[in-house]
């Protein structure tokens, strides 16, 4: 049966009156989840140097990463919005500005709205319609599709994972080109990318997820065995995938430095996953977690590597 959270469980003081205007301001940077939104625009820039015949110009990449800083930065402060009252009751998310007092319902529903508006009036007005249009349906996925599914349904983490990827083709839709395979590759890897991360969050936090009444694999199999499964499935996928866009860069050194990349950092991924999947454990979940944030930038330095030299 779904897991319940009365709502009287929900902090309802005001930010304390002492707060400086410091602490303020830390406070609404922390509901952007700032390291999280970075990631989003590295990809989102990579994504545009691989789709523009040349490198981007200056102007797309500046509007375009202010647009995607903003309406990555809303869609996490509605994510905390909407999660208030599962917050407050895991000690991982318990310090966030709203279960921590530091801030309103109201102030993060009209940072998160301003922004979103904001962003579309950026990514609109100088960059173009097309990656405006793809920024609201990723708001949407992720804020009113994916958020709240994490109360119902195991499967949230595969409509996450789409909503993580889709800034990749914002990326090449700022360019103003049409999204080339390659693109369309590394879309793959950022959503294969995200399971075996997750499941290793979701094995670490699995006591906290249940009582937060939030229904992530590790929740309805709490034996792990078929996370394990997910994270080497899934990562076998992803190393797959990340070998395409090596037959679509200028030449064969090129498709050489993509491919040594892609199968170096995913072999130590897959390895991690194997790990993780025989012995499920809070050990071999924080290696592959440890691994995840290091395939990411490495593979996307390969990708820049052969896209730029």
């Amino acid at each position: 049966m779904q897991n319940t959270v009365s709502v009287t469980t929900e902090p309802s003081n005001p930010p304390a009156p002492g707060s400086t205007l410091s602490q303020r301001i830390n406070a609404y940077v922390e509901l952007t989840k700032l390291r999280i939104s970075v990631m989003v625009l590295i990809t989102f820039i990579v994504a545009a140097a691989m789709a523009a015949p040349a490198f981007p110009s200056f102007s797309v990449l500046f509007w375009g990463s202010i647009g995607m800083l903003l309406i990555a930065g809303s869609g996490n402060a509605m994510n905390m919005y909407l999660e208030r009252r599962s917050d407050f009751l895991m000690p991982r998310t318990a310090g966030r500005p709203l279960p921590s007092d530091r801030l309103t319902g109201t102030e993060v529903i009209i940072f998160g709205i301003a922004a979103l508006v904001l962003s579309v009036v950026v990514l609109g007005m100088f960059v173009n319609t097309a990656t405006a249009i793809c920024g609201v349906a990723n708001w949407v996925l992720y804020v009113l599709i994916y958020t709240p599914l994490k109360r119902k349904h195991w499967l949230n983490t595969e409509v996450g994972a789409v909503a993580g990827a889709l800034p990749v083709l914002m990326g090449a839709l700022a360019t103003g080109s049409t999204i080339p395979v390659s693109v369309w590759a590394f879309f793959g890897v950022l959503f294969f990318w995200q399971f075996p991360h997750f499941m290793a969050i979701a094995w670490k936090y699995r006591d906290q997820y249940k009582k937060g009444g939030l229904q992530m694999l590790t929740v309805v199999d709490p034996s792990g065995v078929r996370a394990g499964r997910k994270a080497v499935v899934t990562c076998l996928l992803l190393i797959a995938v990340s070998l395409v866009p090596a037959f679509f860069v200028r030449s064969t050194l090129h498709g050489a430095i993509v491919a040594v990349f892609a199968l170096v950092v995913g072999g130590y991924y897959l390895k991690a996953s194997l790990l993780f999947a025989k012995q499920p454990n809070d050990a071999t979940a924080r290696k592959l977690l440890r691994t995840s944030l290091l395939y990411l930038p490495l593979y996307m330095l390969g990708l820049m590597l052969a896209c730029l030299t």
